[in-house]
Formats: structure tokens, C-alpha cells, sequence
């Protein structure tokens, strides 16, 4: 087979900067992984870029690792963006249909959707992302695809992804200082979506969680729609820090004990356990003790998730359930426990599809920026041989 376009992707997180070029074969559905690299992060705190040179001297390395390992030139990149500051609005937008027919165009739809983005915000804000939830027609509602249906007036009720425009800067600025070029932003519970989630999920009510090192995502669809959405200030860089003020340690031993005894955090245990932390040297703790520490802001997570989904009315109406990615994700009990207190059916999740790359939740968010590339690609030809067959049709055109 020959070989396709590739396609370049970067994962601005709190603990780490992921980074991945890859590439589909012509004529197959799964994506051959030519490079996959992590660089530790620096300037990144809860999920924003809070010092853009710091960032982009990272993005320089993890860029020199994935162009020797793929042997690519890499020019731009679809990267995220994370944070609490990002925030979501329900917007309107209506106009006149255009066509003398009365048929609704595709020229239509982009008026309209465009118009949903006029929307009064602070002065340091701004709309990343405008999401179509229904379109109407003359005044009926429910409709998803308006092309072509006859009419007068074409609205449409949206959801405004909107973000702290510092934040926003800072993030352009740490990728083109280092020599490369933004193909697009998507927002990080976007991205994960896109690798995660099934067009069945989506239509029956599904809430996706990305737990991240500084931060926790949360996407709620429903009717194949997004409904919501939201970024809370916690993550499981916190659960680490309160194990390690709890036990008296440093955190990289109270990162190994989380990943290595986190199911006791679930369970209750007067053990002592012991973890080696260097050559000879080993450390002693009490798990009753690790466990309170790290129970704590676990069911704080957990019930600001469940705050969220009460605000939309979703906290016990979701048939497919919630879906769990990210590096938090990988907590051993983490499911059983999400299971209890969110009263829902919960599932951990990777992305498939992917060759030459392990299975892992806490790379979907860096997957859906890859996948959004290839699905911009495949618009492009798309795009592209239809204007090829529209000038071949008007050669014959009298």
C-alpha cells in the first residue's frame, strides 16, 4: 500500500507533553503510529500554560525526538487546551434562508452557526468553539441535519466553548516559538471524545471523564449531541500531594505508592507496607494512613463531578453511563468506586484503532487531536473532488 498523509499531534498537559506523528495507509481504517514521545512539563499548571517560553523549550525537544523516530518533517500540529478556565455558554443564531427554492443550504448552515457566535463575553474572553445542539425551522425544533428541507428561517441552538484569552495566547505563542505552525485548538474533553466514545454512546447519554495530572475534564453528550461541558481544578497530581503531606515524603515515592497500592485507598487495612525508594534504601508507611489521605480527594473529585451533572439534570439519566480516561483512570478500584458514588454505569477507557502504540487511557485525548486531523483531511479531498466533478460538469453544461 502506499503510504498516506501524516499527520502531527501535541498533548499540552500538567505532568507531561505528549507528542505523535502518525499516518493512515490508503485504504485502511487503522492509524500506523510513526513516533510517539513524552517530554516532562514545565510551565504548565492545572492543565494552562502559564509560561509559554518554559513550554515551548519542551516543545523543541519532544519536536526533535518524534522527527527522528518517524523520520518526518513536522510543520504543524493539532494541539489542546486544557484548564478551568475554560468554560461553556448556550448561544442562538438565526437567519434567512437564501435559496430561491427555500431550501436549506449548506451555505445556510455556516450563516447560521456563525451567527451563534455572536455572543457578549468579558473582554479577556473569548469563543473558541461554537457546537450545534438542534437546528429549527420555522419554529420546528429537533432537527439535526437541516440540508435541504424547505423553509423560510433556519436557527439553531449552540454551545459556545469559551476561554480566559491569556491563557489562549499563551498556549500560540509556546507552540510557534517553537518554529511550528497550529493547525487547530481543540479542547481537551473534545479530543478525548473523539478517540473514546462511540456514535451509539453519544446518542444515548454518556458522560466522558479525563482525569489529568493538574486537572479533570468532563463531556456530557446526549442525542449525539454535547450538552455539556466543563473543566474542574483537581486531579491526580493532588492525590499524589496529599499522600505525600500525609506520609512525610517526597512525591515521586508518594506517585510510586499511589500507582503500586491504590487499591487500598478502597479498602480498609491496618497493614504497613513497605516501598523501595533507591539502592538499599526502602520506606515504611501505615496504608490506614495513605488510604484517608488519598480517599479524601478522590470523593472530592467525585462529587464535583456529580455537582456537574446535577447542573444539567444528568446525575442519575444517563443510560450509557461514564466513561473513564485519563492517567487518574489507571488508579487501581478507581471504576468500583466511580460506580458507587456517581450511580452510574462506569467503565475505564483506551483508544483502539491506533497500531504501534500501547493501550493506555491517558493517551485518548492526544489520539482524538489525531484523529480531528485525519477527519479535516478527508473533508479536504472530499472537498476537493467536488469541485473537480463540478468543473467537469460544466464543460457539458450548454
Amino acid at each position: 500500500m502506499a503510504r498516506g498523509t501524516y499527520i502531527g499531534a501535541i498533548d499540552v498537559g500538567s505532568s507531561t507533553i505528549k507528542g505523535m506523528v502518525a499516518q493512515k495507509l490508503n485504504g485502511a481504517q487503522t492509524i500506523e503510529v510513526l513516533s510517539f514521545q513524552t517530554v516532562p512539563s514545565f510551565g504548565v499548571r492545572k492543565g494552562m500554560v502559564v509560561d509559554a517560553p518554559k513550554v515551548s523549550q519542551k516543545i523543541v525537544e519532544l519536536k526533535k525526538l518524534l522527527e527522528q523516530e518517524s523520520q518526518r518533517k513536522i510543520k504543524d500540529v493539532f494541539v489542546n487546551i486544557g484548564g478551568y478556565h475554560i468554560f461553556v455558554k448556550n448561544t442562538h443564531g438565526a437567519v434567512a434562508i437564501s435559496r430561491a427554492d427555500q431550501k436549506v443550504s449548506q451555505e445556510d448552515i455556516e450563516r447560521v452557526i456563525e451567527s451563534s457566535r455572536a455572543i457578549t463575553l468579558p473582554f479577556n474572553k473569548e469563543v473558541l468553539e461554537v457546537i450545534p445542539k438542534e437546528f429549527i425551522i420555522d419554529g420546528e425544533r429537533g432537527i439535526k441535519d437541516p440540508l435541504n428541507l424547505k423553509g423560510i428561517k433556519l436557527e439553531v441552538e449552540s454551545l459556545a466553548i469559551c476561554a480566559f484569552s491569556p491563557y489562549v495566547k499563551n498556549l500560540i505563542d509556546a507552540i510557534l516559538g517553537a518554529d511550528l505552525e497550529i493547525a487547530e485548538i481543540i479542547p481537551s474533553p473534545l479530543a478525548a471524545s473523539l478517540a473514546i466514545l462511540t456514535p451509539q454512546q453519544k446518542e444515548l447519554g454518556v458522560a466522558l471523564v479525563d482525569i489529568g495530572a493538574g486537572s479533570t475534564s468532563i463531556a456530557v453528550f446526549e442525542e449525539g449531541s454535547l450538552l455539556h461541558l466543563a473543566v474542574l481544578p483537581v486531579g491526580s497530581s493532588h492525590i499524589s500531594n496529599d499522600i505525600a503531606i500525609a506520609l512525610q515524603t517526597e512525591i515521586e515515592t508518594a506517585e510510586k505508592i499511589k500507582l503500586k497500592y491504590g487499591e487500598y485507598i478502597f479498602k480498609k487495612s491496618r497493614k504497613k507496607e513497605k516501598i523501595e525508594i533507591g539502592p538499599n534504601k526502602t520506606f515504611v508507611f501505615p496504608l490506614n494512613k495513605m488510604a484517608k489521605a488519598g480517599k479524601a480527594r478522590i470523593s472530592e473529585i467525585f462529587a464535583l463531578i456529580k455537582k456537574e451533572l446535577k447542573k444539567i439534570s444528568k446525575a442519575d439519566s444517563l443510560p450509557a453511563g461514564v466513561v473513564l480516561v485519563g492517567g487518574g483512570a489507571n488508579l487501581p478500584g478507581i471504576v468500583d468506586f466511580a460506580k458507587k458514588e456517581l450511580a452510574l454505569p462506569v467503565k475505564k477507557a483506551s483508544p483502539k484503532g491506533f497500531v504501534n502504540l500501547k493501550s493506555d487511557p491517558s493517551l485518548a485525548v492526544l489520539c482524538g487531536l489525531v484523529l480531528k486531523g485525519f477527519e479535516q483531511e478527508s473533508q479536504s479531498e472530499r472537498g476537493q473532488l467536488l469541485q473537480r466533478m463540478k468543473k467537469i460538469f460544466r464543460i457539458f453544461l450548454p
